[in-house]
């Protein structure tokens, strides 16, 4: 049967000893590691487990295209002669969001090269308007 810890705690204070007796209640109130713990001594575990999803139903959404839309993008497919755009923090105006400009970074392809780098101005189909930090043939 077990004893409650603070009682436990008092039997062991400094200058005392317990009783064999005690003693015994002291360890026969936890779980011995070899020991299985009865499910009805573990509380909610029903109320747990019926909450829980079974496998079959997680596997299905975790390959569910559709499952929590709001949390990730769809696939986008960037057509040659369009750029993945980041702006630079300096261009921070907001009528100009959707504009490329001067020292923002882009990903795309310049003809068939494939490059990373940041706008320099000027024409986009051309290599020279980009400082190039990756550049893929």
């Amino acid at each position: 049967m077990a004893t409650d810890i603070n009682t436990i705690l008092s039997w062991f204070k400094t200058g005392l000893k317990p009783t064999q007796a005690q003693f015994w209640a002291s360890w026969t109130s936890f779980w011995h590691k070899d020991e299985m713990i009865p499910q009805s001594s573990i509380s909610n575990l029903t109320n747990v487990l019926n909450a829980k999803v079974e496998n079959d139903q997680f596997d299905a959404h975790k390959e569910d295209p559709n499952a929590h839309p709001e949390l990730f993008g769809k696939i986008g497919f960037i057509q040659v002669g369009k750029f993945l755009v980041f702006k630079h923090p300096n261009n921070s105006d907001p009528t100009m969001a959707y504009t490329l400009e001067a020292n923002d970074l882009v990903m795309g392809y310049v003809g068939l090269i494939w490059i990373t780098g940041n706008y320099l101005g000027g024409d986009i189909t051309q290599l020279e308007s980009f400082d190039i930090s990756t550049k893929i043939n």
